[in-house]
């Protein structure tokens, strides 16, 4: 990714609305030759274009019946962009419509080999691939909904990323990994607790951009690191620190990769500014950073 790239990526972040794809995008960017945003959007709104037709379809068989419901934000009237579909329309069925568009017709979802490949975290491979991880599947299900006019959130369940289709007061769940299959509270719950941890509504909250963001390049890290690519790692590492909000650790990971490929100057300083950072609350992790980035400055001699 080049300089303007990243600072590109870093005012995207702290903007109030965060523009997600683009975000992603930008991510994306960092694993190989640059690529133009502009085909990432385009892809999203062709998915976009063609879900209109179903779920507008949806809307007047539903209307039609007396069943439907208006849903949450909903407009009144269709508009050009395809906002307004979900006039007289219930969530379960725009849940349904969307995973009927998105996962049978256009086949997104998700398989077990995807976590062993990195092109599952990169929103571009995985709208050319229809595969990727859970939260970029969901990612791309969020954005669609939106360009529907269709209220959508992800939810951040432990160790899996759903969507919610409505608001956090009324709303359908989805998992975009298994084809956009219907999910109940009870379910999510039985997800949660089979990972060990008990189960709260807070656990449906929806993510924030930042926590999205952070969590995929979280896994790029894990994925980097459990295939032993530090460059991959390290890049990882340092889009997350252009976020908000990031822990000190992130700046000895950042040391240690540059100790070891190299950069033991930049390096040190690193890991010297996480021993500062951490020297009251944990003096045990500082002195050894401060060790650290000694035996990184006698590498200069």
């Amino acid at each position: 990714m080049s300089a303007h790239s990243r600072r590109m990526f870093a005012t995207v972040v702290r903007r109030e609305q965060v523009d997600l794809a683009l975000a992603c995008h930008l991510i994306a960017a960092e694993a190989g030759p640059e690529t133009n945003p502009v085909e990432t959007t385009r892809a999203l709104d062709a998915l976009a274009a063609e879900t209109a037709p179903l779920l507008a379809a949806r809307g007047a068989a539903t209307r039609g019946s007396g069943r439907g419901q208006p849903a949450p934000e909903a407009a009144a009237e269709p508009a050009a962009d395809g906002r307004g579909l979900l006039a007289g329309l219930d969530l379960r069925v725009a849940a349904e419509t969307l995973g009927e568009s998105l996962g049978d017709h256009s086949g997104f979802a998700g398989h077990d080999s995807d976590y062993d490949d990195l092109r599952a975290s990169l929103l571009p491979e995985v709208l050319r691939r229809r595969r990727g991880l859970p939260i970029l599947l969901s990612v791309v299900w969020v954005e669609v909904a939106r360009r529907l006019g269709i209220p959508a959130y992800a939810v951040g369940l432990p160790g899996h990323v759903i969507v919610a289709v409505g608001t956090p007061g009324e709303n359908i769940l989805v998992d975009p990994y298994s084809g956009g299959r219907i999910m109940s509270v009870h379910d999510a719950a039985a997800r949660v607790r089979a990972g060990g941890t008990p189960f709260t509504r807070a656990h449906l909250a929806p993510m924030s951009p930042e926590d999205l963001l952070a969590r995929i390049l979280g896994n790029i890290r894990v994925l980097a690191a459990r295939t032993d690519v530090p460059r991959t790692r390290l890049w990882a590492v340092e889009l997350s620190l252009l976020l908000p909000h990031h822990p000190a650790a992130l700046r000895r990971e950042r040391g240690e990769l540059r100790v070891r490929l190299g950069d033991f100057l930049g390096g040190a300083r690193d890991l010297t500014n996480f021993a500062d950072a951490v020297a009251t609350v944990e003096p045990a992790a500082s002195a050894a950073a401060r060790q650290a980035a000694g035996s990184a400055r006698a590498k200069l001699n």
